[in-house]
């Protein structure tokens, strides 16, 4: 890849998180918490989304500068509406190589399955952050049907043959539920993931005493199931452990304890066409602007590899380092973002 295709740290761009929008019909404290995203919250009007031939454009754009792989996030991205056009658009335009989705699984029914996958959509990942009625309510204000999340996640495994799971787990909270998880979803058709609760936004009043570490995790889980680990792959944000007596996989996302700025390759737009690098900027580069009065694809490419190529974001590694929270910031709200 070309020099100007690196940032400062000599990192790559090969994989973008994409905003569809920031609504949400959960209202998780960890990332929408109702006392700040209420009724009267204002969300983006329509005409300051980006439209799906804008989305589709910037990603044959950015296929030049070593996009392999995409995620579709919000909010929650099935609220967009026909969004499997979108993902048909990026799959039948472009030569990514995967192109995922993260979803609440609310609704995630039988028709949305098969469009999904018909339209190209590789991988779906369902975010549920405990089987207890009562830890969901501390956790989600919302009055969602929990058998349609399970739903969901049966209907995944039926038409993608693998799902991934996302639990955020949080100390005092959900932490008693780790082993529940691992009982119910033991499969070798589900990987679970174990999200450390991280500082994102300013609106989910994080606090690190809530953070429970992977190792803290790793050692819970090990009191009953035998684990080993697996080959760390390149550039991941996960790390992968098994089951020494079954097939089925334990990711474990360490963003607070274990920071991967070093290795990281990911861009995020949001849903109004920022282009953030980094999870925990402050402020991003205005993609929607360049995208409705440029006609030359090039002259955006080139836009991008200005920004791309002066990037040194690595907040959570001088997180880790700074006991004194010297270097505290204000932060993009993870459901603006897309997480």
């Amino acid at each position: 890849m070309q020099r100007e295709n690196l940032d400062k740290l000599n990192r790559k761009f090969e994989y973008l998180r994409i905003s569809v929008t920031d609504k949400c019909n959960f209202r998780c404290k960890y990332c929408m918490p109702k006392e700040n995203f209420g009724r009267d919250y204002q969300f983006l009007r329509r005409d300051e989304l980006l439209t799906f031939e804008e989305i589709i454009r910037s990603v044959k754009i950015f296929q030049s500068a070593g996009l392999k792989k995409i995620r579709l996030t919000g909010g929650e991205p099935l609220l967009r509406k026909n969004v499997e056009k979108l993902v048909e658009g990026i799959s039948s335009c472009s030569h990514i190589h995967k192109i995922a989705m993260t979803t609440n699984g609310s609704l995630f029914d039988k028709e949305v399955a098969h469009k999904l996958k018909e339209s190209g959509l590789n991988e779906i990942t369902i975010s549920l952050d405990s089987l207890s009625e009562i830890t969901r309510k501390s956790l989600n204000s919302s009055n969602i049907n929990h058998s349609k999340v399970m739903n969901a996640i049966d209907l995944a495994i039926q038409h993608f043959g693998f799902v991934k799971i996302n639990m955020v787990v949080v100390r005092g909270i959900n932490d008693s539920d780790i082993i529940n998880m691992i009982d119910n979803f033991k499969d070798s058709r589900i990987q679970l993931r174990f999200i450390e609760y991280m500082d994102v936004g300013e609106t989910n009043n994080w606090n690190k005493k809530r953070v429970m570490t992977s190792d803290e995790i790793i050692k819970t889980i090990k009191q009953k199931y035998s684990l080993i680990q697996m080959t760390q792959e390149e550039n991941a944000t996960a790390e992968k452990w098994k089951f020494t007596d079954n097939t089925a996989e334990l990711a474990f996302i360490s963003s607070i304890s274990k920071p991967f700025c070093s290795t990281c390759v990911r861009g995020r737009l949001s849903a109004d066409g920022k282009f953030y690098t980094c999870l925990f900027s402050t402020e991003g580069y205005d993609f929607r602007e360049i995208l409705r009065n440029e006609q030359n694809d090039e002259k955006i490419l080139t836009f991008f590899k200005s920004f791309w190529g002066e990037r040194d974001d690595r907040y959570s590694e001088l997180r880790y380092f700074d006991r004194n929270n010297k270097n505290k910031r204000n932060k993009i709200e993870m459901s603006y973002i897309g997480g």
